[in-house]
């Protein structure tokens, strides 16, 4: 009977990141809520959005770099066509040496990225460079054509020669040409200029959508606080929307708030039908009870036994009618309640020496199991109390004769336990869902309802904390309510001042 399942190791992520340091903590809470940000639709279609732009930007850079570089050839052809022409209608295409001493007294203006070369029949360069003639391997006689040429400057630096190759008519060779990357550098900079600028309209629009998941994400929680609250028992939450108009939050807030409207509408008529139906059937049950108690007395020894068993089935019916009530009212929040620090070391000495004499009288025995410590709880004095009795009359009842039953209030860690063990048979691991629903007998033979655990799961839901049944060690059934760390402290000093006025 000393070895109890401990709340403090039923621990939640919240619990773990509550024992972290502030700092710690501050950063796992940001880092949720940013893995919660990134999992909601809003963001999902804006990165979808986002990823597509991003694919039809770096296709178009692709693509208007190619078509750059295809127009700057283009152009490049056509300048060098136009030179030829120019050449040609000077008549300088007849005779290489007269077409090199031309060029080399400057006839024609020539572009600082423009290249020509003119070889004479046996191969000699009359104007040019040499490197461009090794470059270009040409040995009169030579066809004409375009050719292309990668080379290196008097500099250094590589160049990227496009030019045509012309044969003269005394078997010279003109190579009319242009260095096009000086050009491609300056217009390649226009598709990464662009692309910068899309990148940039592609971060803004990321950051939109997640400033736009950001306050859908908001709104998203201020509905389900809203809806929490609703289910706490708040009747008159409403869900923020502005009325005859807004985006579609605001008219999922209207529906859900037509809805509570609704519901609240249901539940006071069938509030309203339960008390009268309570009013109704409660006169009818007492007269019933009294009038088979009074047959009863006028009755002989053979037949008083049938009828006072009839008493006894009104007396069952009247408490489990009562007992579905009391349910109905807590779990609505309707029952008179007050929440107040209170002694538990008292408590569990209340429940003791009233139920003391009812366990001896089963042939059992008591005991507490108290926490070493004065600590004080907050909740509803009188409902605890109701729920104990209800979990000590379950152990009495379900378990054998001569065993023994513990109540325990202790603390555990960072919760404090307050509950009953019993050396019973305790309740399997998958029907203990099933044994806090109403009218739920886990005993084969026993007598009862099957209300107990319910009104003690009615009152734990009251006071927000969980109703746990574990298996006990050897054998038998543990239910505890597990309060958390701001429902329980430790009992503050009695006043000395007082105590001397109450003397």
């Amino acid at each position: 009977m000393s070895m109890f399942p401990s709340c403090e190791a039923r621990s939640t992520a919240t619990s773990r990141v509550r024992s972290c340091a502030p700092s710690d903590r501050w950063v796992m809470r940001w880092a949720e809520r940013l893995v919660s940000l990134l999992e909601t639709s809003t963001f999902r279609y804006a990165s979808l959005i986002a990823f597509i732009f991003l694919l039809v930007v770096a296709g178009s850079v692709l693509f208007s770099r190619s078509q750059i570089e295809r127009l700057l050839h283009d152009h490049v052809h056509e300048m060098i066509l136009e030179d030829i022409q120019d050449h040609e209608h000077k008549q300088l295409l007849r005779n290489a040496e007269r077409l090199a001493h031309a060029l080399a007294d400057g006839e024609m203006r020539e572009r600082t990225d423009s290249l020509a070369l003119v070889l004479n029949a046996q191969g000699e360069v009359l104007f040019g460079a040499r490197e461009l003639a090794d470059a270009l391997s040409c040995r009169p006689p030579c066809a004409l054509g375009w050719r292309t040429v990668v080379m290196a400057g008097n500099d250094g630096y590589p160049m990227q020669i496009i030019g045509m190759q012309l044969p003269l008519s005394d078997g010279g060779v003109l190579f009319r040409a242009y260095d096009v990357l000086p050009m491609l550098e300056r217009v390649r900079i226009i598709p990464l200029v662009a692309g910068a600028g899309l990148f940039a309209v592609l971060l803004s629009s990321l950051g939109i959508g997640l400033c736009s998941s950001l306050r859908s994400m908001r709104r998203v929680d201020r509905i389900r606080s809203a809806l929490s609250r609703y289910a706490s028992g708040d009747r008159e939450v409403q869900v923020p929307s502005r009325e005859g108009g807004g985006d579609e939050f605001d008219l999922l807030g209207m529906d859900i708030n037509h809805v509570l409207g609704r519901v609240n509408i249901l539940m006071e008529e069938v509030k309203s039908v339960s008390g009268h139906l309570a009013h109704e059937l409660r006169t009818p049950l007492t007269r019933l009870h009294s009038r088979l108690a009074g047959v009863a007395e006028r009755l002989d020894d053979d037949m008083r036994g049938d009828v006072m068993a009839a008493v006894g089935e009104a007396e069952r019916i009247q408490r489990m009618f009562k007992a579905v009530l009391r349910i109905g009212e807590i779990e609505a929040g309707r029952c008179a309640h007050v929440f107040e620090w209170f002694d538990s070391r008292a408590l569990l000495c209340d429940v003791k020496d009233y139920y003391q004499p009812l366990v001896e009288a089963a042939g059992m025995r008591l005991s507490l199991e108290e926490s070493a410590e004065e600590l004080e709880l907050y909740g509803d004095r009188a409902l605890l109390f109701q729920a104990l009795s209800n979990l000590l009359e379950n152990a009495v009842k379900y378990a054998p004769d001569g065993d023994g039953i513990v109540l325990m209030a202790r603390r555990r860690g960072s919760e404090f336990e307050l509950g009953v063990a019993d050396d019973g048979p305790g309740i399997p691991e998958a029907k203990r869902g099933e044994a806090v629903e109403r009218f739920r007998r886990m005993g084969g033979n026993a007598q009862g309802s099957g209300l107990g655990l319910a009104l003690v799961n009615a009152v734990a839901k009251l006071h927000a904390v969980p109703l746990v049944l574990a298996d006990n060690v050897p054998r038998g059934l543990v239910a505890t309510l597990c309060f958390k760390r701001s429902q329980w402290r430790h009992r503050p000093p009695a006043d000395p001042g007082r105590a001397i006025d109450e003397a």
